[in-house]
């Protein structure tokens, strides 16, 4: 897929239905990592931090599939600036 494809696939607005409507609203309130600057190193965005696949799940998450998601995205991205700066 395209770059715009991972953002939007990243970014849209689309719930699962496999969700109920709880765990939908509490999924919601965990803030999306994607800063809509993808840049996609293998599987990784270096911009956010994320898989590829972590992208493609994020409308599908539970949330703490998105928790757990943001906290791997956050220690990716520590790493990459220790290793740049």
């Amino acid at each position: 897929k395209s770059d715009a494809a991972w953002r939007t696939a990243a970014t849209g607005s689309n719930v699962s239905s496999a969700n109920t409507p709880g765990e939908v609203d509490m999924a919601k309130d965990i803030e999306n990592p994607c800063i809509s600057v993808c840049q996609l190193s293998g599987d990784l965005c270096v911009s956010c931090g994320r898989t590829k696949d972590d992208i493609r799940k994020w409308k599908r998450m539970k949330r703490p599939e998105k928790m757990a998601a943001v906290q791997r995205a956050a220690q990716r991205m520590k790493s990459l600036q220790k290793k740049s700066g």
